[in-house]
């Protein structure tokens, strides 16, 4: 088996040890990584837990081949017991499945693509995507958080800085959902949008209204209409997308068990993709972040 690189873009030699700041390996295993054998690999990798520890570095990729990644995102969508979200903190969509909930999983090429009551979930897994994890070192993998985070060289979703009209869905993830109209509801965000999936009513007539005009002032227009249609969201990253069909609760209201979202201004206000402690070296964008089951 073909271990993958530490590398996770951020390469630096650290004076004090002669370590990278990014890997943990030596200017030496960088430089013949590409030459070395499986079990020389193997070697680097066993020691990388307690380099990581000497040098603190919080992020680090797991090693995983771009098959091993794939199988483990299908294994966690069939499983059903965690959380996928994609977003931005204050804008968030979670993809779960309910107690005794079985999802349903495909793929499509490198596109996963799954299923449950209340969601839609895609993501393209190939060779631009990377598995990290910022947890201590030791931690185990089937109780750590994952970043999936995707090269730059990848495109982002349009960043719209007011709402905005996006036309037919043409990348719903289930047909019948391709003629409703999509709206960008502008949180400026680059890293991930917000989207209002909607068809003709009290909703869509509020978004179209409400286009051109940025995000705070924009909720307060489309705020009660959006409440009581309940309209589908859909969150868009470099990695893929996440549909919420669940209700949306009211203000102070409890978020439904399984798939839902969360839009709250408050939050967004921090302007983070991701946690505190969680910043991904400048190689990449985020795509998405699993949650383990709690035990």
């Amino acid at each position: 088996m073909t271990l993958a690189s530490p590398c996770v873009g951020t390469c630096r030699l650290d004076d004090a040890t002669g370590l990278c700041l990014g890997c943990a390996r030596t200017g030496v295993e960088i430089a013949e990584w590409k030459d070395m054998s499986a079990a020389s690999r193997g070697a680097v990798w066993e020691v990388l837990p307690e380099r990581f520890e000497r040098l603190g570095i919080s992020g680090r990729r797991v090693g995983w081949t771009t098959e091993e990644l794939r199988d483990f995102v299908r294994a966690t969508l069939e499983d059903g017991g965690g959380t996928w979200t994609m977003g931005v903190i204050g804008g968030v969509a979670e993809f779960t499945a309910l107690p005794g909930e079985a999802p349903q999983v495909e793929r499509d090429g490198d596109d996963l693509i799954a299923r449950v009551g209340a969601a839609r979930l895609r993501m393209r897994i190939d060779d631009d995507v990377r598995a990290l994890t910022f947890e201590p070192a030791g931690t185990p993998l089937e109780a750590s958080r994952i970043v999936l985070a995707v090269k730059r060289s990848r495109p982002a979703p349009p960043v719209a800085q007011a709402v905005a009209a996006l036309g037919p869905d043409a990348d719903a993830l289930d047909p019948s959902d391709r003629g409703a109209r999509l709206y960008d509801l502008g949180l400026g965000r680059k890293d991930a949008r917000f989207c209002l999936r909607v068809e003709a009513g009290a909703a869509e007539t509020a978004l179209r209204a409400a286009e051109g005009r940025a995000f705070g002032p924009a909720l307060s227009r489309i705020g009660a209409a959006v409440l009581a249609e309940s309209p589908p969201r859909v969150v868009e990253t470099a990695l893929g997308r996440i549909e919420v069909l669940a209700h949306i609760p009211p203000p102070g209201g409890q978020s439904p068990l399984g798939a839902h979202t969360h839009l709250m201004p408050d939050h967004l206000a921090t302007g983070r993709t991701l946690p505190a402690g969680m910043d991904l070296p400048r190689a990449y964008r985020p795509g998405a972040m699993f949650y383990p089951p709690r035990v």
